[in-house]
């Protein structure tokens, strides 16, 4: 028999397939590694979101009241214009609490007690998934009664209208 030459020794089975496993390993790693980033990009962003359109609903409700939509029946103010206003899209879903009313040492529900000029309205903005893809923002806002009549002049006894 003759010996084998030093340049015609090759790489046995085994070797390879140890190699394609540690290769194969090391590509689902990076993989997952890629997939988790997205996802976590798709939720900041659903958060980010989220949190702008909750933002908008109030200021477009804080509007509403200062020209003269203040409710003292305690109706809900997120309407379907207050949401087209807002430019909330149809992938987010929009709840309000029941309105709250400040009875001069608490916040206590609507019907059944006076409106004294100021409420406590939460706002619930959620995008769509579920589970941990899901983003749900939240603001609690108050609205003020707003005054009416002239403003009586600097110095002066007369009590405000408001």
């Amino acid at each position: 028999m003759v010996p084998p030459r030093a340049a015609d020794r090759g790489e046995t089975l085994v070797e390879m397939l140890v190699s394609i496993v540690i290769l194969g390993i090391a590509g689902v790693a990076i993989l997952a590694g890629v997939e988790m980033t997205v996802k976590s990009s798709d939720l900041g962003r659903k958060q980010a979101s989220g949190g702008s359109y909750v933002r908008s609903l109030a200021e477009v409700i804080q509007n509403s009241v200062q020209a003269g939509g203040y409710s003292t029946a305690c109706a809900s103010y997120v309407t379907p214009a207050a949401k087209t206003a807002a430019g909330i899209p149809s992938t987010y879903t929009v709840q309000a609490a029941p309105t709250k009313v400040w009875n001069g040492s608490g916040w206590v529900g609507c019907p059944g007690t006076p409106d004294n000029g100021t409420q406590q309205i939460t706002l619930t903005v959620t995008s769509s998934g579920s589970g941990a893809h899901q983003a749900i923002e939240t603001l609690t806002m108050i609205v003020r009664k707003p005054c009416t009549g002239p403003v009586p002049a600097p110095g002066s006894q007369t009590v405000k209208p408001c």
